[in-house]
């Protein structure tokens, strides 16, 4: 077996075929980076990586894993993987590489962060652009042991989860990610830079957890569901048909007026809102 080491991330997914099958690339979400330079200054966005171990999740062909790596040789690396059709590439990995690194094959959307054995944990990933904001509401409903996660979306989720109110991304997915994180957008990426090149730009953001950040948002989820379905509408009407007993009364507590629309309302305020409405 050749060290795959020696070869660049565009010879490995030449070696394994990962060229020549662009409908298993397409069902699992996969597009390529193979700028090593590109890779280097993902895992930037994490440093320092000097505290706990750290999740990718859909290595591929272990380019940002070998970026980890250069930074973070000695810290745990756990990668969670669907397509075992990749285990000959990781393996090869685990053989030549000599690092604390393991590869673990199953849906990630199906493991807990606090499944795995870790205290503390930073994520990086180039998360699949098919199950992206779903991989992002699962990590964010597990955050006690995460430090950061630096991840890449397609550049309009990226956009949605780091919107402000009164902007016409900011939605469900800002709310509930930024009460919750600190979210800000480290930089853009061409499709130029993958293969096969997605027909949508990217780009990658940091989120780190609040510290007094709440635990249990499901009621705020509840309230952003209701409310962002129809966000162009008054909150007062939106509200007063979805949910019986409602009066001005709570909006009143909240400091938002009866004609104020869902996407003009801050973060804190569809928290304490949810919290009124549902306590």
């Amino acid at each position: 077996m050749d060290n795959d080491l020696n070869l660049s991330i565009a010879q490995v997914i030449k070696k394994y075929g990962l060229f020549d099958n662009r409908a298993r690339a397409k069902a699992f979400g996969q597009h390529f980076l193979c700028d090593g330079l590109l890779l280097k200054k993902i895992v930037s966005c994490a440093l320092p990586l000097d505290d706990g171990d750290i999740l990718e999740i859909g290595p591929g062909p272990c380019g940002l894993t070998r970026a980890i790596l250069d930074f973070a040789e000695k810290r745990k690396i756990i990668c969670i993987e669907k397509d075992q059709k990749l285990k000959p590439l990781h393996d090869n990995l685990l053989k030549y590489s000599g690092a604390n690194l393991s590869f673990i094959y199953e849906d990630a959307l199906k493991i807990g962060l606090n499944d795995l054995s870790v205290d503390k944990l930073t994520v990086i990933s180039n998360l699949p652009y098919n199950v992206g904001t779903k991989i992002l509401l699962h990590l964010l409903q597990d955050l006690d042991k995460v430090t950061s996660m630096v991840l890449m979306f397609q550049k309009e989720v990226a956009d949605r989860i780091c919107a402000i109110p009164g902007t016409k991304n900011y939605g469900r997915l800002s709310v509930i990610s930024q009460v919750l994180c600190n979210c800000e957008k480290c930089f853009d990426v061409s499709n130029r830079a993958f293969f096969p090149p997605p027909d949508v730009q990217s780009s990658v953001i940091k989120l780190t957890p609040k510290i007094n950040r709440p635990h249990d948002i499901k009621n705020l989820e509840k309230l952003t569901a209701i409310c962002f379905q129809h966000r162009r509408k008054a909150i007062y009407t939106i509200l007063k048909k979805a949910i019986p007993g409602f009066s001005q009364n709570i909006l009143d507590s909240c400091g938002i007026e009866q004609n104020t629309r869902p996407e003009q309302i801050s973060v804190n305020k569809f928290l304490n809102l949810s919290n009124l409405l549902f306590q």
